[in-house]
């Protein structure tokens, strides 16, 4: 008997994760780095799941950047996005969750899983299968909705999360330092920039070919504009995802993600009609 109460526990459990709806959520905050990941947007995983979730309608920005105001003054308007690895030895297993205010997961997703050999590649094919749940609520912000979470959160708690913020962003300083100590101890320090294409594009312009065409990319504010040679009009746009070589790719006809390799060639990943991952390199070339 105790059995068939844990199994219809779980079962009950389960139907109601999948069916809760994050309607009266309006942001998603994604890390640079995720718990299992050795280094920042392994794999691009985490410039994918920002481009997952803005696919699926909602609004995201990462940990580092800056919050929107009304994001500043009620936290609870965001969802913290996380990425569980449950891998084993022939299969990579991915979970997806979010978090509220408070730390409480609110949102679990199924298991996602794959059985490709390349590590990137399965890991994007887990998460994808992963967000199939997320594609099926069919998310649309709905700003009269009024979550427990946040209704539970008086305006004195909110000043504490915020003080708390201002007191850890605070560089700490000893005591008996001077003015001059502190200015050289909290002077930010020099960025060395490895990847040879980011180093060259002071300019505004990388060059590359594909295919034996030549193509081009423009900086713009929020990341590159892509051109075919000789053309007025860019048929790509690339904007900025996490780190400060991994973009979302945008065309007329295609989404993806795009990245800088080790030799600063341009790498578009993106899925087909068949549903197939697809590759294309545009090698890098001199200015």
């Amino acid at each position: 008997m105790k059995h068939i109460i844990f199994i219809l526990a779980f079962f009950v459990g389960t139907i109601s994760g999948i069916g809760q709806s994050l309607d009266q959520y309006k942001y998603i905050i994604i890390p640079e780095k995720f718990e299992f990941s050795k280094e920042e947007n392994q794999y691009q995983l985490n410039a994918l799941t920002k481009f997952l979730f803005e696919k699926y309608g909602f609004k995201t920005l990462m940990k580092s950047e800056e919050k929107p105001k009304d994001l500043q003054e009620n936290y609870c308007l965001g969802l913290s996005a996380n990425v569980k690895e449950n891998s084993g030895l022939f299969v990579t297993r991915l979970v997806v969750q979010l978090e509220d205010c408070r730390g409480d997961i609110v949102y679990k997703t199924k298991e996602g899983t794959s059985r490709i050999k390349d590590f990137k590649e399965a890991h994007h094919e887990a998460l994808r299968d992963a967000f199939s749940d997320i594609e099926e609520m069919n998310y649309q912000y709905n700003d009269a909705v009024i979550s427990e979470t946040g209704s539970s959160i008086n305006e004195n708690q909110a000043q504490d999360v915020e003080v708390t913020e201002v007191v850890e962003a605070k560089p700490k300083v000893a005591p008996t330092q001077t003015a001059e100590e502190v200015k050289e101890t909290t002077t930010p320090p020099e960025v060395v920039v490895e990847n040879p294409m980011l180093s060259n594009s002071s300019a505004g312009k990388m060059n590359f070919v594909k295919g034996g065409a030549a193509y081009f990319l423009k900086k713009s504010d929020s990341g590159y504009a892509f051109y075919q040679e000789n053309s007025e009009e860019p048929f790509a746009v690339l904007a900025k995802s996490g780190g400060e070589d991994s973009f979302i790719y945008k065309s007329l006809t295609r989404q993806g993600v795009a990245y800088f390799d080790v030799d600063g060639n341009l790498v578009v990943e993106y899925l087909n009609q068949e549903n197939k991952s697809v590759k294309l390199v545009y090698k890098a070339t001199a200015n």
